[in-house]
């Protein structure tokens, strides 16, 4: 994301899920307000994504997918793609981005 605001939330997400693995009382706000954000920056991508991310934590009571072909660790998955928003003007975390929200809406 652009926005240093953003980034320094995405960074606070991270080390919330390192810390208290996927907590989703703790997340959901976390990514309703990041999301906001993406809405700002107008990157509906991103805005999408982070929707799914939200549905997700809420319609599961956590995280159960899978974005990491070699990790089976629900937290190292969803910093992963978190991770990914970070730095989601660059085109190749675009495209796995979109993979990734398309295969959780096929889910």
């Amino acid at each position: 994301m652009k926005s240093s605001k953003a980034n320094e939330l995405i960074e606070k997400i991270i080390k919330e899920i390192e810390t208290n693995s996927v907590n989703v009382e703790n997340l959901v706000p976390m990514f309703t307000e990041l999301r906001e954000m993406a809405k700002l920056e107008q990157d509906p991508l991103i805005t999408r994504s982070i929707r799914l991310v939200n549905e997700h934590l809420q319609g599961n009571g956590g995280w159960e997918f899978q974005t990491l072909e070699d990790s089976e660790e629900v937290e190292e998955n969803l910093s992963y793609l978190v991770s990914l928003y970070a730095k989601s003007e660059n085109k190749y975390n675009r495209d796995e981005i979109r993979e990734i929200a398309n295969n959780m809406t096929a889910a």
